[in-house]
């Protein structure tokens, strides 16, 4: 089944725990294979990035992933 980028868009983003951490903004791929490398993030609010285990900038966080467990109506992490 084919996902496109456009569906994945601004869907939340939860952790192990189903707790909100934000939105999708934005999807990085492997130009040689086309496959997604990292998701960013846009944090909610009142989230402090410095206590996420990933790579963060203004507001945003760069989600490899590898710590993607699924995609539906919300974009699940395994941490």
């Amino acid at each position: 089944m084919a996902i496109f980028a456009r569906e994945l868009i601004g869907k939340d983003v939860v952790d192990s725990h189903n707790e909100t951490l934000g939105k999708m903004t934005d999807i990085v791929f492997d130009v040689q294979s086309g496959s997604i490398t990292t998701i960013i993030v846009t944090i909610e609010g009142d989230l402090n990035p410095t206590l996420l285990p990933w790579e963060h900038e203004n507001g945003k966080v760069k989600v490899p992933v590898n710590d993607v467990s699924r995609f539906s109506k919300k974009i699940h992490l395994n941490k």
